[in-house]
């Protein structure tokens, strides 16, 4: 299994866990240290293994959550010339509704341009939502019954999209949410686990003929 990204306070733990495991059962096969510390030891490696587990569950939520930003596809045009051969995108800025959208060039006319959708399912939902409402005001004073026909097949389709987009996002949300507030938890056990083992670590320098190691 691929070793998932760490944050630097878990690398730096890690690090001080393996460290310690090492020397106190080096000094317990030499009988300087009591059985006891055999417990410690323990702890030590259910802690990274603890570590490790969330690192994965970590890495498991962002990937997909960045893979669900990603979904959705501009099909953007260039609004003088109507064709996306040359478009370069810019970046992506912030409209009125508060809509995160990608920005342009035509490299064709040397205009630059925000694309008129948004960039991401979260806001597209949003999108969708004020897009029906507008289609549904101007049913109200349509007259040709194939136009209310194609306008409300329409309607139809984005309120399907809709209905199966939200759950997921709102999944999406629950768990980022649940992550982060397991990283908080997290960040204080690896704070309370770290002030301890360097405690212990300055008792084990305290042994005689005992030499740093690293």
């Amino acid at each position: 299994m691929k070793q998932p990204d760490l944050k630097a306070n878990e690398r730096e733990l890690i690090k001080l866990i393996r460290f310690f495991s090492k020397r106190a059962e080096r000094m317990m096969a030499e009988g300087e240290l009591s059985p006891e510390h055999t417990q410690l030891t323990s702890a030590c490696q259910n802690l990274e293994t603890q570590l490790y587990t969330h690192a994965h569950n970590r890495s498991a939520i962002l990937d997909k959550r960045e893979r669900l930003k990603n979904i959705i596809e501009d099909n953007a045009q260039c609004p003088k010339c109507q064709k996306a051969d040359m478009l370069k995108r810019t970046g992506t800025t912030t409209n009125d509704h508060g809509w995160r959208c990608n920005t342009y060039k035509c490299r064709r006319c040397n205009i630059a341009f925000t694309w008129n959708r948004p960039n991401n399912p979260w806001h597209m939902v949003e999108f969708l939502e004020m897009y029906i409402q507008e289609l549904q005001l101007g049913l109200e004073n349509e007259q040709n019954p194939e136009v209310i026909e194609h306008v409300e097949s329409s309607i139809a389709q984005m309120n399907d999209s809709l209905d199966r987009l939200r759950p997921v996002l709102q999944t999406s949300d629950e768990e980022v949410d649940a992550l982060e507030e397991k990283e908080k938890e997290m960040d204080r056990l690896i704070h309370q686990f770290k002030n301890y083992l360097l405690i212990e670590k300055i008792k084990l320098d305290t042994y005689p003929g005992d030499s740093e190691e690293e």
